[in-house]
């Protein structure tokens, strides 16, 4: 039987970017800092999220 790897890496890879766009959403109190720590990623990894999920920006500013 013969493994198709690139197939799997997308699988992968999509299924890791459904779980970083849940912590986005769920999470709207952690930085992008904060977030690329605790996943081991970069910004761009993020930014990729961010458009591939439409996930509207955090709100900016000093918390009440």
């Amino acid at each position: 039987m013969q493994i198709n790897l690139r197939m799997e890496l997308e699988k992968a890879r999509h299924s890791f970017d459904r779980q970083l766009a849940k912590a986005l959403l769920s999470h709207p109190e952690l930085s992008h800092a904060q977030i690329e720590k605790q996943f081991g990623i970069s910004k761009t990894v993020i930014r990729r999220v961010i458009k591939q999920f439409n996930i509207p920006g955090r709100k900016r500013g000093p918390k009440p």
